[in-house]
């Protein structure tokens, strides 16, 4: 498979990532994978659906507070692999 991502990625290790769905106000927990200056990927129990804006705030090695749109979600082990592109 060819890798279309262009910006680099940073690992979060040990950064975990708590979620508020913006309409519903559902909050949940997940940890950090990676991220870059234009999305964000975690790992979390609860699915959340494509197309939701989210506020996520990462605790750990990187901090930070963004407003993301949730675009792909994939079934993993005990959980979903979320991607999220960071709105500006």
């Amino acid at each position: 498979m060819t890798e279309q991502r262009q910006d680099d990625r940073e690992h979060l290790e040990a950064t975990s990532i708590s979620v508020v769905d913006l309409e519903s106000g559902v909050e949940f927990e997940g940890d950090g994978k990676n991220l870059s200056g234009h999305g964000l990927l975690f790992h979390a129990a609860m699915e959340p659906a494509v197309g939701a804006d989210m506020q996520v705030t990462l605790c750990g090695q990187k901090s930070m507070k963004a407003r993301v749109r949730v675009v792909r979600v994939e079934p993993r082990s005990g959980g979903y692999d979320v991607a999220a592109r960071i709105k500006g």
